[in-house]
C-alpha cells in the first residue's frame, strides 16, 4: 500500500546539507509530451527495497542495508507510472525514481531507460523546491504527487528527523482527529 502522507519533525539540523528535495509530480507529468503520457498509461513499475541508482553496499548514499532473511521478506510490488491521486483523481508521475527498478512485461534495459528518462524530467529544477530545516519545523507532505529526497551532510555534523508515515487508511483516521479538535487549544 502506497503512503499517503509523510510527516518530519526536525530535532537537530546540520550547519551545511540536510535539506529535502521535494518535486512536483503533478507539474511533471502536466508537462510531459501526449506521446509519453500514452505511452506509460498503461505501465507499471516494478519496486523492491533499494535504490537503481546506488546498489554498492559500502556506498553512503545506498538504502539501509538488509539482512539475506529480511531481502528474503520484502515482496517485489508494482504501482502505475501514471498514477491518479486516491482523493483529487488527478494524475501525476508516480515510482519513477528510487525503488522502481523495471516495468511490467518491457525488457530490463527499456525498462530501465524509461525509468530513467522519467526520473530525469520529474526532479527538473523547474518542478524542485528545497527546504532548509530550523530546529522545531514540521513538514506534512503528499506522497502521492511529491517525489523527495534528502541532500548529503557530513557524518560528523547530523541531522536528526523523526518521522511518521502514514497510510491511506490512517490518513483517513488523522482527517477525523484533526476536524474534531480544529480551534481548540
Amino acid at each position: 500500500m502506497p503512503a499517503r502522507a509523510t510527516t518530519l519533525y526536525s530535532v537537530e539540523v546540520p550547519s551545511v546539507g540536510g535539506d529535502t528535495l521535494f518535486a512536483d509530480q503533478y507539474a511533471a507529468y502536466d508537462a510531459l509530451p501526449d506521446a509519453t503520457k500514452r505511452l506509460i498509461e498503461p505501465l507499471y513499475a516494478v519496486h523492491h527495497y533499494g535504490n537503481r541508482q546506488d546498489q554498492d553496499e559500502s556506498s553512503r548514499t545506498v538504502a539501509s542495508l538488509l539482512s539475506d532473511e529480511q531481502k528474503a521478506r520484502m515482496p517485489l510490488i508494482t504501482h502505475r507510472i501514471a498514477r491518479a491521486h486516491p482523493v483529487t483523481g488527478r494524475k501525476a508521475l508516480y515510482a519513477v525514481s528510487g525503488s522502481s527498478f523495471g516495468i511490467v512485461g518491457m525488457p530490463q534495459d527499456e525498462a530501465v531507460a524509461l525509468l530513467d528518462e522519467l526520473a530525469a524530467h520529474a526532479t527538473q529544477e523547474r518542478f524542485v523546491y528545497s527546504l532548509r530545516y530550523r530546529v522545531g519545523d514540521v513538514v506534512v507532505w503528499d506522497n502521492a504527487s511529491l517525489l523527495h529526497a534528502a541532500t548529503l551532510t557530513d557524518p560528523d555534523n547530523p541531522r536528526t528527523l523523526w518521522r511518521v508515515t502514514l497510510t491511506e487508511s490512517s490518513a483517513s483516521a488523522a482527517a477525523v482527529l484533526a476536524a474534531t479538535y480544529a480551534g481548540r487549544s
